[in-house]
């Protein structure tokens, strides 16, 4: 994502940016602020989860070769926010300062960090250039910009070219990110490639939700993750389709937002089908209803695990869809709609080789279940090509951490 000058004032007319309100206006508890004093630390920011986790694997070898160096992560999202405080080797978590140059620099003034590293592209002017004033290294990592948001952004050429030019270094995701990136204004000295962190992020080792849990296998299960708001409704009449064939057919529908829990619950109250929420019902009953909504954060990775098909979510809806690795590490065949662009590069090569189908809506969703349920073989074959283009990309770890090692 890209922010404009003025969007971290958007975030005051949405609940789900509220929790932290002090932090927003620099304003943090003497705990932290005690624990970064003089520690000149490595300031990671990362906007959400899908952000945090790919921060993990960074933090984890930041740590192993520099025990004593605070790392501090800064989010946007509360659901972020909680990830981040619970992955070792973080220091302490914050909230993201809102974008505005005294709010920035009160922020700056208590940190004084060594280092400003960036996951993915986020652009916050006043951060960025405060940092570059006061002679902060800032680096970019798993940098991505699509052609649709160059396009967008193109508008404001000179101003992302001046705002582009505080980044000491741009580690993009791939070669087009990195022509499109120069484009908008970088200098192409700066621009590197280093893969995405989202292949290095650590996974569930195949294990099913929870080691007390009871899958009914005389069911087949489609784990619907991060979805955004139209794509329940969606996946729900697909599945009211699809079970005309596959009676036994069952749906995990995981939102990506946690305020939206309620809302998914009362159109599930309208359905034809029984449904209960994960965080209301023990282990043993995860899988004996037609639908699971999953309301926690942080176990999607484990559902997955668990399941026959993977659908990626923000995809069917224009959200730019979400990291389909992770089902791809897991070895599931791969479903996700035509909105794929915050992930293009990884969604074409899962199509080329197999690995995922693009589905439009309800009807080619439907019998893209349909098929792959009847073919077990066809969905080994999916799940073993997802798994290879995970495993083949394991490089962009080390390549992401040497490029941050030159600014310590």
């Amino acid at each position: 994502m890209i922010a404009l000058p003025w969007a971290p004032l958007a975030f005051l007319l949405a609940d789900r940016y509220r929790d932290g309100l002090s932090q927003r206006f620099a304003c943090y508890p003497d705990s932290i602020r005690r624990l970064m004093a003089s520690s000149r630390p490595i300031w990671i920011h990362a906007a959400s989860v899908g952000e945090v986790r790919s921060a993990e694997p960074l933090v984890r070898e930041l740590k192993a070769r520099a025990p004593t160096r605070r790392v501090l992560v800064s989010t946007f999202t509360a659901t972020g926010h909680r990830v981040a405080r619970a992955i070792p080797g973080v220091d302490a978590a914050i909230y993201l300062p809102l974008d505005l140059a005294w709010i920035v620099r009160h922020a700056l003034n208590t940190f004084h960090p060594s280092l400003l590293v960036i996951i993915e592209t986020e652009i916050w002017p006043n951060l960025l250039r405060a940092a570059f004033r006061r002679g902060i290294p800032i680096v970019l990592l798993s940098g991505r910009l699509s052609e649709r948001a160059l396009a967008r952004y193109s508008i404001l050429r000179a101003f992302f070219r001046r705002v582009l030019r505080c980044f000491t270094a741009l580690g993009m995701q791939s070669p087009g990110d990195a022509a499109r990136i120069v484009q908008l204004g970088a200098e192409a000295t700066r621009v590197t490639v280093v893969g995405s962190l989202k292949y290095a992020a650590r996974h569930t080792d195949g294990r099913e939700p929870t080691s007390g849990s009871v899958r009914d296998h005389g069911r087949q299960w489609v784990v619907a993750g991060s979805l955004h708001r139209g794509e329940e409704e969606i996946l729900l009449k697909a599945l009211k389709s699809a079970r005309t064939r596959f009676p036994k057919l069952s749906l995990v529908l995981a939102p990506r937002h946690p305020e939206r829990f309620d809302e998914v619950e009362q159109l599930l109250i309208k359905s034809p089908f029984a449904f209960q929420r994960k965080s209301r019902i023990a282990a043993q009953q995860y899988f004996a209803h037609d639908v699971l909504l999953l309301d926690t954060v942080g176990e999607l990775p484990e559902f997955f695990a668990a399941g026959d098909i993977a659908f990626v979510g923000g995809s069917l809806v224009d959200a730019g869809g979400h990291n389909a690795l992770e089902p791809a590490r897991l070895q599931k065949p791969i479903l996700f709609g035509p909105h794929m662009t915050n992930f293009e590069s990884i969604a074409e090569e899962m199509k080329r080789s197999g690995a995922a189908i693009e589905v439009r809506d309800a009807e080619e969703l439907a019998n893209a279940l349909v098929d792959l349920l009847s073919d077990a073989g066809e969905r080994r074959r999916m799940g073993d090509s997802a798994e290879q283009i995970a495993s083949a990309n394991g490089a962009a770890l080390a390549q992401n951490l040497q490029l941050v090692e030159r600014y310590l």
